[in-house]
């Protein structure tokens, strides 16, 4: 079994209030830092914090998190990204705000592999950023009410409130695959770049790992790897620990331990993988 350590952050809208929801949390590694910074988002604000300082900062927010190089983008409850800039290891700070969605954004996500970023709002509209977050190259509506999104090999996967799992293509906003992957909401999708694997958890207490296969001359298709029941845990966070997909992590609502797992493979030949805890 792995050992761990881990630090307490109270998160509170000043020295006063009792503590806030906490939304969203995460580290973004932009490239002028050696450590990454914390960035979470709140019913009172978004904050990143210094982890080594542990100095705050705070803005008015909605949902949503995502850096490519030197910038952190955050979702509004406008329809706004937030853009901030982090020039050296202690200097975070707010650059603009671009509006492209007429509706609170829901979430945002960008493929490693290639800088691409995407986001969706609650009215289901999705934008393709250019990687400086200036404006969106291509925008497209799927007339869906989307919890959350992530994007893979430039397909921009989208999680619903009826558990759909739904792929459409970036470069033309073409519906490629729909997967009724779970009997409640989506709150999560993970991806692992190097591996093509997608994870996707919900409501309904069920982790499912799927493998998107999207090269020619085969067919596209979406492939289910794996399920695991984690009994009376709404599921409400996933996140792959490295770009293979080889070890995970998830969250549940209610509890203050995240579930690692890593992803083995078994001795018989044609056997599926299996994940162990």
């Amino acid at each position: 079994m792995n050992s761990f350590t881990c630090n307490n952050l109270p998160i509170k809208a000043n020295d006063f209030d009792a503590p806030v929801i906490v939304l969203q949390a995460k580290y973004c590694t932009p490239v002028c830092r050696t450590f990454p910074l914390l960035v979470i988002t709140t019913s009172k604000g978004v904050m990143t914090s210094e982890p080594a300082t542990r100095s705050e900062q705070t803005y008015r927010f909605t949902k949503g998190i995502t850096y490519v190089e030197n910038l952190i983008a955050v979702g509004s409850h406008l329809g706004e990204l937030l853009v901030f800039r982090c020039s050296g290891e202690n200097s975070v700070t707010f650059k603009r705000s671009v509006q492209e969605h007429d509706f609170a954004i829901a979430d945002v996500a960008t493929c490693r592999f290639d800088d691409l970023t995407c986001s969706c709002d609650v009215s289901g509209n999705i934008a393709v950023w250019v990687k400086n977050f200036k404006s969106a190259q291509k925008k497209f509506s799927t007339g869906l009410e989307i919890n959350c999104i992530n994007v893979l090999r430039k397909q921009v996967i989208i999680g619903t409130f009826v558990g759909q799992l739904l792929f459409y293509s970036t470069l033309n906003g073409q519906l490629m695959a729909e997967v009724n992957a779970h009997v409640r909401q989506i709150n999560a999708i993970a991806v692992a770049p190097e591996s093509a694997y997608v994870l996707s958890v919900s409501d309904d207490t069920m982790i499912r790992l799927w493998k998107l296969h999207i090269r020619k001359p085969k067919i596209y298709r979406v492939e289910w790897q794996y399920n695991k029941r984690v009994e009376n845990m709404p599921l409400v966070g996933a996140q792959f620990i490295n770009g293979r997909g080889s070890d995970f992590v998830v969250a549940a609502y209610d509890y203050s331990k995240l579930l690692y797992y890593q992803i083995t493979k078994k001795l018989p030949e044609g056997l599926r993988d299996e994940l162990i805890c």
